[in-house]
């Protein structure tokens, strides 16, 4: 009889935590057949982009042409058109045991559309980081929906990109750097390369990142691990956190972490403050930017703004 009642008991936390488990139910499939041409050691290459926005996906590509690079298009998720169920399932809802120490953003159906702001504290109300937009929950799920759609397809190692990207050099040196990284820290020592040092400021002076933000449901193991930022040979630097996630390599290993941090904590901050925090990720940079982000680059994050232009 005990072993029937911890059986039961085992499948009845597993049932809840399927039904809680709501960020998966709304990833995208990658439904686009455009063309893919990749380079030597990167399996696949995804290009996040809005179906608003097809001169910035023109741009992008007239940037990767000269190397024969051609990344195929992913159709982004347009948060300012999600509904008011898909965004308050992503979401953190949040229970007594949570902290509540902190401002939030929710947004709820009587608001018609506007964010709330106010004290994380209301049990059962989905929140998100404060000032959270649309604009960041809709390019959240776009990654997350890039992550599940490489790791169902067998991909080893992606390159992901947003629309706004600078070549600085030419990207094929990619190739090499992965090779060098490997025998450097091993196949298994590393799971997201970032192809340029650091986001960038409105200046292009870089912005360094030493510290993760609140979350009401996570307490990171080694809240100190995000201040690292050690040299690793010639090439590359190992950190803790940073900002941006416009041009990023994410080996199968950083894919399986991902997914399963945010299937169990759900969605709260933006992307790029979010996918430092699963407690055993590997994160490195290149020391010399090869691609990085436009400085002022056109952006929706904050707003449809491709409504007005229209």
């Amino acid at each position: 009889m005990q072993i029937i009642n911890t059986l039961f008991y085992s499948l009845l936390i597993f049932s809840l935590a399927s039904v809680e488990a709501k960020v998966a139910d709304h990833l995208k499939k990658h439904s686009e057949q455009s063309e893919c041409r990749t380079i030597r050691n990167i399996d696949y290459i995804y290009m996040i982009n809005l179906d608003e926005r097809p001169e910035k996906f023109a741009m992008s590509l007239k940037q990767l042409e000269p190397y024969g690079i051609v990344p195929s298009r992913f159709s982004a998720v347009n948060g300012w058109q999600l509904s008011f169920e898909t965004i308050n399932d992503v979401g953190v809802k949040y229970q007594p045991w949570m902290q509540s120490d902190h401002m939030g953003t929710c947004y709820l159906p009587e608001n018609g559309g506007m964010p709330q702001h106010e004290r994380v504290h209301v049990v059962g109300r989905n929140y998100f980081c404060h000032c959270m937009s649309r604009g960041a929950i809709g390019i959240f799920l776009s990654h997350l929906s890039i992550l599940q759609d490489a790791y169902d397809a067998g991909y080893e190692t992606i390159w992901v990109m947003e629309d706004d990207i600078e070549v600085i050099q030419d990207p094929r040196i990619l190739s090499n750097l992965i090779d060098g990284l490997d025998r450097a820290v091993g196949k298994q020592g590393w799971d997201i390369l970032f192809t340029d040092r650091d986001t960038k400021s409105q200046s292009g002076d870089y912005i360094p990142c030493k510290a993760a933000a609140w979350r009401p449901n996570f307490t990171p193991s080694n809240s100190g691990r995000f201040a690292v930022d050690k040299s690793q040979g010639r090439h590359y630097r190992r950190i803790g956190a940073r900002y941006g996630a416009y041009s990023m390599i994410v080996r199968r290993s950083g894919m399986k972490k991902l997914l399963k941090f945010f299937n169990k904590y759900q969605i709260f901050l933006p992307y790029d403050m979010d996918f430092v925090l699963p407690n055993d990720i590997k994160l490195f940079t290149v020391n010399e930017d090869v691609v990085s982000t436009i400085t002022n680059a056109l952006s929706d994050n904050g707003g449809p703004n491709y409504e007005k232009e229209r």
